[in-house]
């Protein structure tokens, strides 16, 4: 594969093909991370998709989130949190519970098992996640969480427009007029 040095300065001409290199290195680091990441879960049994919705589940609400909530917060269907789910309840990772006002509605809650598992990899995952960045000075790290946050606010705007219309409910949930990420700095 070409070197990056290469592809910065044969491409670094104009903002496009800045962008268009920074989208490609996106998708190669996240298919790198991820196959380091599937490597250290490897032992516990549990793949990435699974590790990441019981950190969503056990962090990202102060409730327990409904399947959809869920599917929602990892930008996935309802259908393939619930197969996760299952597989996770089947486990006694999480325990599955119809909400008590909306009998409708199946809520997420991850178990004392799942807390076990975060706590017994703690001191692993602490190392692996320094690894990650270990190239980069704590300056850098806090410059890549605020680029990363903005990116982030654009990219939940642009999916949820383009849910909208897949959907057929118009041209666009998120409004004409753009706002502003929230800080986010560290």
């Amino acid at each position: 594969m070409v070197e990056v040095d290469e592809v910065k300065a044969a491409h670094a001409s104009g903002r496009l093909d800045v962008a268009r290199f920074i989208l490609i290195m996106f998708f190669i680091v996240e298919q790198r991370w991820r196959y380091i990441i599937e490597k250290e879960l490897e032992p516990d049994g549990i793949t990435t998709k699974q590790w990441l919705m019981l950190i969503v589940i056990a962090s990202g609400f102060k409730y327990p989130p409904s399947i959809q909530e869920v599917a929602d917060a990892m930008s996935t269907t309802h259908q393939n949190v619930k197969q996760i789910a299952a597989s996770m309840e089947r486990r006694g990772f999480m325990v599955l519970e119809r909400d008590a006002e909306n009998k409708r509605i199946i809520r997420l809650k991850v178990t004392e098992k799942c807390h076990a598992l975060f706590k017994k990899r703690e001191e692993n995952d602490v190392k692996s996640i320094l690894g990650l960045f270990e190239s980069l000075t704590d300056e850098e790290v806090k410059a890549l969480f605020n680029i990363i946050a903005k990116m982030e606010h654009r990219a939940d705007r642009l999916y949820n427009d383009a849910r909208a219309e897949r959907l057929g409910q118009g041209d666009s949930v998120s409004g004409a007029d753009p706002i502003e990420p929230p800080d986010r700095s560290l």
